[in-house]
């Protein structure tokens, strides 16, 4: 499958797992880009899920190279809510080519707890290699839409270099490779990747993984990335209400679904006497709309809604957000 940037999912939690460190929220700890060529940038989401029942706050990540750079997607992260640990590595500033280079990033937690979470990112950089351009990149593309997208690479330091296979990691692209050319020692192939109609809304990142003949480069990772616009948009994708007070006044937070084209809301579900939902123009047609929520907890501790919008998009009938805070004296 694809794997999401950073997906927004709405979550209602009905317990309350044990907190056993930050660490363990983390799908992959390590990541290898195996065999690259010198000059793309490299980018990978460690990603995570607060299952913790409890706001998680991130500090800025450092790293132990400056061919790497860290940041997080986002430093304040809900209960239910997702987020990710972006990674960026520069093969242009990696000063020794033809070996591995691993770096690690630490990435400090500072609420609940505080912790220091080490991940790594690694990579062969080749200057016998080259593609043109370095990933292969959709851009923004309609869901439902689909696509062809392509990239050349080229090899130079072995005239008889062939290409045998073509996988894609991502469910919804295919792959194919044909050879273009072999001349003065240098062999060139194009890489195609085909977006699939049905591949959900969300920024993605997958790899299609070459097979070739020569065994410094046994495997070859060619990147792909594409932004799939969701028929409608929720910004923010999940409302944070931070600290809120028992009885104070009603705290209010601001979310805009934006689509395509003009679309209505049937109806919101979530609302209770804790949590007022208010739609405006809810029965008109716009291409724009605004909800208001409002929380005014009663009791202190974990505050966690989950809110779901009916719309009539076909392509898009329910839009879920989650809310979160926490609740002082």
């Amino acid at each position: 499958m694809f794997r999401s940037a950073v997906a927004a999912a709405g979550v209602l939690l009905t317990a309350v797992p044990a907190w056993a460190g930050p660490a363990d929220l983390f799908a992959d700890k390590v990541k290898d880009f195996g065999t690259t060529p010198r000059g793309p940038v490299l980018i990978h989401y460690f990603r995570f899920t607060n299952t913790t029942g409890q706001p998680v706050t991130l500090g800025s990540p450092r790293v132990s190279c400056g061919c790497v750079s860290a940041s997080v997607s986002k430093a304040q992260v809900a209960p239910g809510e997702s987020a990710a640990v972006i990674a960026h590595m520069d093969t242009r500033r990696i000063q020794t080519p033809n070996t591995t280079k691993s770096v690690t990033i630490y990435v400090p937690f500072l609420a609940p707890t505080r912790e220091e979470v080490s991940l790594r990112v690694q990579t062969v950089s080749r200057d016998d290699l080259l593609m043109t351009p370095d990933t292969i990149a959709f851009g923004t593309v309609r869901k439902g839409a689909g696509g062809t997208a392509s990239t050349k690479v080229s090899f130079t330091s072995d005239p008889n270099w062939q290409v045998t296979k073509a996988e894609s990691t991502g469910g919804y692209v295919k792959a194919e490779v044909k050879e273009e050319s072999r001349a003065a020692g240098m062999v060139t192939y194009t890489v195609t990747a085909t977006l699939d109609k049905d591949c959900p809304a969300g920024n993605w990142t997958s790899d299609i993984n070459l097979t070739t003949s020569n065994a410094a480069v046994a495997k070859l990772r060619v990147p792909v990335t594409v932004t799939v616009a969701a028929p409608v948009a929720v910004t923010p994708e999940a409302v944070q209400f931070g600290d809120l007070p028992v009885g104070g006044i009603p705290a209010e937070k601001r979310v805009v679904l934006k689509g395509g084209a003009p679309f209505k809301i049937l109806a919101v579900k979530g609302g209770d006497d804790q949590l007022g939902v208010k739609v405006a123009d809810q029965d008109e047609a716009k291409a724009e709309h605004v909800i208001t929520l409002s929380a005014s907890p009663k009791a202190a501790g974990g505050f966690v809604r989950t809110v779901e919008v009916v719309t009539d998009n076909k392509d898009q009938p329910t839009v879920v957000i989650p809310v979160a805070g926490k609740v002082v004296k």
